[in-house]
């Protein structure tokens, strides 16, 4: 595959669900700012940026993270935009 998934098989709880803007899947610590995610990667530890909704100037938690998780938004949004150029989930 392209794109990282998880094993099917594995263990997992399901937390929420939503619109896949950008192919494959992605684990690690959530964060609630772009700062926090570029400090976790800092440390090589892997974190999922979960906002409200990005703007610009989100851009270097976006590269940090493993992930982004948007509350608002959908297929169009700046978030799956950005996410699916640089090949994050």
């Amino acid at each position: 595959l392209l794109h990282p998934t998880i094993d099917p098989k594995a263990a997992r709880d399901v937390i929420g669900i939503g619109l896949p803007a950008s192919p494959g899947a992605a684990t690690g610590e959530i964060v609630f700012s772009s700062n926090d995610a570029e400090e976790l990667k800092t440390q090589g530890r892997k974190a999922i940026l979960v906002r409200i909704e990005t703007s610009p100037e989100d851009i270097h938690g976006m590269h940090a993270a493993e992930g982004i998780l948007t509350t608002r938004g959908g297929m169009t949004s700046h978030a799956a935009v950005v996410a699916r150029g640089m090949g994050k989930p």
